[in-house]
């Protein structure tokens, strides 16, 4: 039998503002559309934890179970890469992270929601909790940063990191991640 082994997937983020009773709704929009690795930010589900659907393992990280239910983060792995989970990491409602076994060696994914324009406190403690979280990642592996960043980058040239191809406008939270991946030589996709 001739196995033929495929090494790439279909990745997607969605921002679903609040994902109340849809996730079987969610469950089937992914699976139809082939997606392996989905961030879904904005999902105001509370609590942290995993829950399985029909074709996905879900990883979820939200607010306490008394605060009203606002920004949290969900990876939804398909189960035909669900063996391949290493581990996963809940940091805050903004931020989770899971680290899977490939080909290749090992990729790390950050499900990310940034904290919206004009939260400036927030978006630095954001900034600093993915700093310590991407300092912690093997640098031998592959990272994918998937999610909502809540950032306008324009359509600017930058050193490897902004191509022309954007909108014109450039907010502050999009001058704050462009500095960010700067920092970091990593070029925004």
């Amino acid at each position: 039998m001739d196995v033929k082994k495929v090494s790439r997937f279909k990745y997607a983020t969605w921002n679903i503002r609040g994902l109340g009773e849809k996730e079987e709704e969610l469950d089937t929009i992914l699976n139809e559309n082939n997606i392996k690795i989905s961030v879904i930010t904005e999902s105001k589900k509370k609590l942290q934890g995993t829950k399985e659907t029909e074709h996905y393992t879900v990883i979820y990280s939200g607010v306490d179970r008394h605060i009203r239910g606002q920004s949290g983060v969900m990876i939804w792995r398909h189960k035909s890469i669900s063996n391949k989970r290493d581990y996963y990491k809940f940091w805050n409602d903004k931020v989770m992270k899971t680290r899977l076994k490939t080909q290749r060696g090992h990729l790390t994914i950050l499900g990310v929601c940034a904290p919206t324009e004009g939260t400036d406190e927030l978006n630095e403690e954001f900034y600093e909790t993915l700093q310590k979280i991407l300092d912690k990642v093997n640098k031998n592996d592959y990272i994918m940063l998937i999610g909502d960043m809540n950032a306008r980058v324009g359509n600017n040239r930058v050193a490897n990191t902004v191509g022309t191809n954007g909108e014109a406008t450039l907010n502050s939270n999009g001058r704050k991640m462009i500095d960010f991946f700067l920092m970091l030589s990593i070029p925004l996709c």
